[in-house]
């Protein structure tokens, strides 16, 4: 099978990227990085797009014609709303007119919990109404409104919703997470049991795997998540005892609300005194989704990863 990925020089394409490659796939790799580009192995076929240039996108699938493209490309840190939707819901537009328009018949599209964050219930579940709490879920979820218009016009999509992705290589929170342990600045609140779900990337490309085949990853939405729930004293601890580092500092629950109050450590402690949970019955029951990798493994296995020359 031949695919083509956008976003492949990024965390989530980059490992479907190889695992398509490593099972025998053409894969097409797109990113606008000429250095990144660059340092993949050629029989990657990488070439640079830019998802606000159409004619970047429509240029590769004329040439190419894959059987899947899998639309991972988006982006993430930015504080500005405008910048997030040139990429995030243009270049999300781009690319599947340029898939109607030379016959490209179904499309991965790698979302994100964020389009329903902001809803309290817990677990979240992927019938709950769009509600983000930051402008890159703003984007996201205006993105998946796109896709869902899309398939009206007859393209198949596939639109996952991972939550937290970590695993080797991640480019946004683990390394920050790891240093603020290290140095012992994040402490754990009252007693950290407000729980955690996140999900490993192997676990989020083994979905990505599982759309090239099951037809029913291309009707609704797909949440994402590791079976395990930690709570935040355990991924701590998971994470301290992989580095070697000392054991987190306590703060009695009488004073976690002066700590929410400070400028910069208030805004950490605000994000692990919520339930982060969610529920994944809908895509074991549709995909027949098992959860390879658990979550202490991987986190250990990531952890570990960012420890070599750090």
């Amino acid at each position: 099978m031949k695919i083509f990925i956008t976003g492949a020089t990024g965390f989530i394409g980059g490992h479907f990227a190889r695992r398509m490659a490593g099972n025998g796939h053409e894969v097409i790799c797109g990113g606008r990085s000429p250095a990144k580009l660059n340092s993949l192995p050629k029989e990657y076929n990488p070439v640079r797009i830019y998802l606000e240039h159409k004619e970047t996108i429509s240029r590769v699938l004329k040439k190419e014609h894959p059987d899947i493209v899998c639309h991972a490309a988006a982006l993430v840190e930015s504080n500005s709303l405008e910048n997030l939707r040139r990429v995030n819901v243009d270049g999300t537009k781009n690319v599947l007119d340029a898939c109607l328009a030379f016959g490209i018949k179904k499309v991965i599209y790698v979302s994100s919990v964020a389009v329903i964050s902001g809803n309290k219930e817990v677990p979240l579940t992927d019938d709950l109404p769009y509600k983000a709490t930051n402008a890159y879920g703003q984007s996201k979820a205006e993105a998946e409104k796109v896709a869902i218009a899309y398939r009206k016009k007859g393209l198949k999509i596939a639109i996952l919703r991972p939550c937290i992705v970590y695993g080797e290589d991640e480019p946004h929170a683990l390394h920050i997470l790891i240093k603020w342990l290290k140095q012992r600045t994040l402490p754990i609140f009252g007693e950290g049991d407000n729980k955690l779900q996140l999900v490993s990337v192997e676990n989020v490309v083994d979905v990505m795997a599982l759309c090239l085949s099951r037809e029913e990853a291309y009707e609704g939405t797909y949440l994402i998540a590791d079976k395990e729930m930690l709570s935040v004293k355990e991924l701590f601890y998971c994470i301290t005892r992989a580095i070697g580092a000392k054991s987190p500092i306590h703060v009695p629950r009488i004073f976690v609300e002066l700590f929410v109050k400070l400028p910069v450590i208030g805004r950490r402690a605000s994000f692990f005194l919520k339930d982060r949970t969610y529920s994944i019955g809908r895509i074991k029951e549709k995909l027949g989704y098992v959860p390879r990798v658990s979550t202490c493994d991987g986190i250990k296995k990531a952890v570990l990863s960012y420890g070599k020359g750090r």
